[in-house]
C-alpha cells in the first residue's frame, strides 16, 4: 500500500518571504483594494495563514513595500557598471538601472500612503525610516560612479548623484506626459552639459 508523501512546511522566515513576494505584483496591479482573500490565493494559501503570519493586512502591505524597496539589488547592478566606461556611458546605465524599478517603487509607496498608520509611530506622518534609508543607500552607490570622475564635476560626488537622481525622479513622476519626458541620453546631456547651446566664439 503506498502513503502519498506530504510537503514539508516551510520554515516561518521562508512563508512570510513566499507570502510577500505573491502579494508584491497584487500591490503594484490593485493597489490597497486588493483582498486578503486574494492575496492568500495569489499566494496559494488558506486566508487564515496569512492571519498566522502577519498581524493584519496593514502590516503584509507594509512589509511587501519594504521587500520591494530594499536596496541592494539595485546597488549590485550599479556596483557592475563598467568602471572605465565614459562617465556619459555609467550615467545611462545607471539611469536605466534607475528607472527600471521606478514604476514599481512609486506605486507601492502610493500604496503605503493609503494605510491608516502611514509614517513612523509618535512622529509627524511620512515615509517610514526604511524608504529613507534606501534612498541613502542608492545614492551612495550613484556617488562612487561620480567619484571615478570627480576632477570632471564642479561639485562633490554626493552632490552630483543628488542631482542625478532628482532629474530621474522629476522626468519619471507618473504626472508627466509621456511625450513630455526625456530620453536617458538627453536626460544625461542636460546633466551634464545643461540645455543652453553654448555660444559660439566671437572672432575679433
Amino acid at each position: 500500500m503506498s502513503h502519498r508523501l506530504r510537503a514539508e512546511p516551510l520554515a516561518p522566515d521562508d512563508r512570510r518571504r513566499a507570502i510577500v513576494e505573491a502579494v508584491i505584483p497584487l500591490l503594484v496591479e490593485r493597489g490597497a483594494t486588493v483582498t486578503t482573500r486574494e492575496m492568500a490565493e495569489a499566494a496559494g494559501i488558506a486566508e487564515g495563514t496569512i492571519y498566522r503570519v502577519f498581524p493584519d493586512k496593514s502590516a503584509l502591505i507594509h512589509e511587501a513595500v519594504r521587500v520591494s524597496i530594499d536596496p541592494g539589488p539595485v546597488q549590485k547592478s550599479l556596483s557592475e557598471i563598467y568602471p572605465d566606461a565614459p562617465l556619459e556611458t555609467q550615467l545611462a546605465e545607471a539611469a536605466r538601472i534607475l528607472l527600471e524599478r521606478f514604476d514599481i517603487v512609486i506605486t507601492l509607496l502610493g500604496v503605503l500612503r493609503t494605510l491608516p498608520h502611514f509614517g513612523i509611530e509618535g512622529k509627524a506622518p511620512g515615509p517610514p525610516a526604511f524608504v529613507t534609508v534606501a534612498n541613502g543607500a542608492i545614492n551612495q552607490s550613484l556617488a562612487r560612479i561620480f567619484d571615478r570622475h570627480q576632477d570632471q564635476l564642479r561639485i562633490d560626488p554626493a552632490r552630483a548623484a543628488s542631482a542625478f537622481r532628482g532629474l530621474l525622479l522629476a522626468n519619471a513622476h507618473p504626472t508627466m506626459e509621456l511625450t513630455e519626458r526625456l530620453t536617458i541620453d538627453e536626460i544625461v546631456s542636460v546633466l551634464l552639459t545643461g540645455i543652453v547651446t553654448p555660444s559660439l566664439e566671437k572672432v575679433t
